[in-house]
């Protein structure tokens, strides 16, 4: 199995045209990120009168927590490929990666992720890999989510959102382990990359699902403490319910368009389509808002304490040798020259 290893010196000696687009592309999208925030602010700062700051602030923590679990979820994928990564490292791929969300389409992240992985010794096979893994376990796992829900609460957005649900099935066979793992072996094939070492197992994909639904879960929590606070005549366990299938459903739709960055615009609309049964249209508008708002702040968020979490000068020696993976193919599995390929960003 890899393991990875803080390789900073390196790195250092691969600082070529690819490292400096990705670090670039990286700063653009915070500044969009940052640019997106004050937007955001400006639309809800009178609003948030409103809200008491117990539940703002405790579904801030909520968000953040939904994002830690998905950070649990790569770094349980990424096992599953072969690559070990702490959870200090996982947090600053993961976390530094998913600000290239806020650039329109939907590589930028998996792009950022892969650079950043070499630092610890990680191919960018894998943790690509690992990347559109997660994204593509989130479908079920939001759908499903929605699916044991909504039908109950909310069966309005499902008559105008059933298509978010139709992929929900496909998703699922095409993440069997076994199906996933001949996948995966075509594309490297087609991609010259070393396939994997071993088949992944049921374990790491149903580790993954477990955490992604975790995250489904807090993003729901935080969904609802809003909705006490917006609509406090609102309450029980049927709102929450609600606000778990709402969200859900709404961050699907707004993943499977594409086009548009972090699914912006399409997921509150969603949500509150989803809200209707208990909320009014414009609290439901103001809600998803903050949310909104909530969700950009948690992203920065841990994106600074994924840049403060550098790798540590000098890499540690590791039981089984450790070498770092190189992305080439023909080198014997030793240490070699990066060697970057246009293949290795296309999806």
């Amino acid at each position: 199995m890899e393991s990875a290893q803080p390789a900073e010196a390196a790195a250092g000696s691969r600082r070529g045209p690819r490292w400096w687009a990705v670090r670039g592309a990286l700063a653009i999208a915070l500044a969009l990120g940052v640019v997106t925030l004050v937007s955001q602010w400006n639309e809800v700062r009178d609003a948030l009168r409103e809200l008491t700051v117990l539940g703002v602030g405790a579904s801030g923590l909520a968000t953040l927590l939904a994002i830690g679990a998905t950070v649990l979820s790569w770094q349980a994928v990424l096992g599953g490929l072969g690559a070990t990564l702490p959870t200090r490292a996982a947090v600053r791929v993961f976390c530094v990666g998913q600000v290239g969300k806020y650039i329109p389409g939907s590589v930028w992240p998996v792009v950022a992720q892969m650079e950043l992985s070499r630092d610890y010794g990680v191919s960018r096979s894998r943790s690509a890999t690992a990347s559109l893994i997660v994204l593509a376990l989130a479908v079920p796992c939001g759908g499903l989510a929605a699916a044991v829900t909504l039908p109950f609460v909310s069966r309005d957005a499902l008559a105008d959102y059933w298509w978010a649900l139709v992929a929900v099935p496909v998703f699922a066979v095409l993440l069997h382990p076994t199906v996933l793992t001949r996948l995966l072996g075509v594309a490297f094939r087609a991609l010259r990359r070393p396939p994997l070492e071993e088949p992944l197992t049921a374990r790491p994909i149903l580790a993954g699902v477990g955490w992604q639904l975790v995250s489904f879960a807090c993003y729901g929590v935080g969904t609802w403490l809003l909705a006490r606070d917006l609509a406090p005549r609102t309450s029980g366990i049927g709102l929450l319910a609600l606000c778990v299938g709402a969200y859900a459903l709404a961050w699907t739709a707004g993943f499977l368009v594409l086009v548009l960055p972090a699914g912006a615009g399409v997921r509150e609309a969603v949500l509150v389509l989803a809200l209707a049964p208990a909320l009014p249209t414009a609290t439901a508008t103001l809600l998803a808002l903050i949310a909104r708002l909530l969700a950009t702040v948690a992203d920065l968020a841990w994106a600074a304490i994924g840049m403060a979490l550098r790798p540590r000068s000098g890499p540690k020696p590791q039981s089984g040798g450790g070498a770092v993976e190189p992305d080439a193919p023909g080198t014997g599995g030793k240490p070699g020259p990066d060697i970057p390929r246009a293949s290795a960003v296309r999806r």
